[in-house]
């Protein structure tokens, strides 16, 4: 069986090859004939309780969504046993080695558990360890053996959890047990006259370890299920250090909409909160990630339609960056839309992005939202803007996040 010429194989091939392990063994030996390299990774849901959710269907959409991310293809994904996988890496650029692999490892752990945690309808994410091996044939070693060598690297590796992964896990659970989080805020500011309209609330590590910058610290979070007691700590924090300060204006909070739609998430902790601290309802703006999939929009409206009831008003972040962001505008018609930083960076200098912003602009203006333009680094950018018709901003070049701004 000759291996395909398409290296980055579509859904179709996926679930073809996903009961093959023929097909994946002969991609292998063909690959390693011919000089090349490949990359074995191996995951392993069988810890979780919820496992045999994962049809073939299901993996291969996950697949095909984290795919576009990395550097080399996938050539193929077998289903060894209920939970347990393993996905071909094929490159398909001369210049990939051992550290291009770890970095496409990183991608798919990091990629996996964020499609899995938006895909759940606000179930506890699927947990899973993720081990892999970089194959290429030694002098003298035939593919057969070389095949051999990964595979026995690969269940020697997986038969306990990572050391790196207890102590990831560790960490996260000490940096929620101990309150090791600091909050800044970041100016969201009038384009017109410089007026402060509010800040949204960041966090940083108190202690950076393994987890060396919030991005990683959410995204390990997020594998390893505990990310509704960090967002409520994070959301805490911020509220406290918001009444310290004596800030005024809208509070934009970062929210994970997987965790409004949970059937164990506490309606109410958050309005409590603020009511203990003093703040008033209707000066919060729940901030939802524009990468974020919702599948039930009409039950995701309904506890929306809550939210709003108490006060708060609703922001879609990161409007641009992802596939997700349009339905989102239309099906939740937000108070605030912010558009992703990508549109922002050098938009005075590209014709393209300044179509695309001049669209959204007019289509929020259409719906009522008001457009804030994420990101802005320069006098360029913000010179645009101004005449497109953005009204509000954040970003370096206006203000840095602050622990005291």
């Amino acid at each position: 069986m000759a291996l395909r010429k398409e290296i980055r194989l579509g859904v179709p091939d996926i679930e073809q090859s996903f009961n093959d392990c023929g097909y994946l063994l002969q991609a292998c030996k063909e690959r390693l004939n011919s000089g090349g390299e490949v990359g074995i990774v191996a995951l392993d849901f069988t810890r979780s309780r919820s496992a045999s959710e994962i049809s073939a269907r299901y993996f291969s959409l996950l697949v095909k969504m984290i795919e576009r991310e990395l550097v080399a293809g996938i050539g193929g994904v077998y289903r060894a046993a209920r939970g347990e996988y393993f996905l071909l890496l094929v490159p398909d650029i001369a210049l990939y080695d051992a550290d291009a692999f770890q970095k496409d490892q990183e991608t798919i752990r990091r990629g996996l558990a964020r499609q899995l945690a938006q895909q759940r309808h606000g179930k506890a994410a699927l947990g899973f360890q993720l081990g892999g091996v970089f194959l290429t044939r030694r002098h003298e070693e035939n593919e057969d053996n070389a095949l051999f060598r990964a595979l026995q690297e690969l269940f020697t590796a997986s038969s306990s959890p990572p050391a790196r992964d207890q102590a990831e896990r560790r960490e996260i659970e000490e940096i929620i047990a101990g309150g090791l989080i600091t909050p800044l805020f970041q100016p969201i500011v009038s384009l017109g006259d410089g007026a402060i309209l509010g800040y949204e609330a960041l966090s940083r590590m108190t202690r950076p370890g393994l987890l060396h910058n919030s991005e990683a610290l959410f995204t390990k979070a997020v594998q390893y299920g505990l990310t509704a007691p960090l967002e409520m700590l994070c959301r805490r924090k911020a509220i406290i250090r918001a009444r310290e300060l004596e800030l005024t204006g809208r509070l934009f909070l970062n929210v994970c909409p997987s965790l409004l739609l949970a059937s164990d998430h506490q309606r109410g902790a958050t309005a409590a909160f603020l009511d203990e601290m003093g703040l008033n309802r209707s000066d919060i703006t729940f901030e939802l990630t524009e990468r974020t999939l919702i599948e039930d929009y009409e039950l995701f409206r309904q506890v929306l339609s809550y939210y709003r009831g108490q006060g708060y008003s609703i922001a879609i972040d990161d409007l641009g960056s992802g596939y997700a962001g349009l339905k989102m505008l239309s099906e939740l018609e937000p108070e605030y839309v912010k558009l992703s930083s990508y549109l922002i960076r050098g938009i005075d200098r590209s014709e393209t992005k300044q179509a695309m912003v001049d669209a959204l602009v007019t289509l929020c203006g259409r719906i009522g939202a008001r457009v804030i333009a994420e990101g802005i680094e320069s006098a360029q950018e913000l010179g645009y803007l101004k005449k497109a018709g953005v009204g509000l901003g954040q970003g370096y070049f206006l203000a840095r996040p602050s622990a005291d701004p």
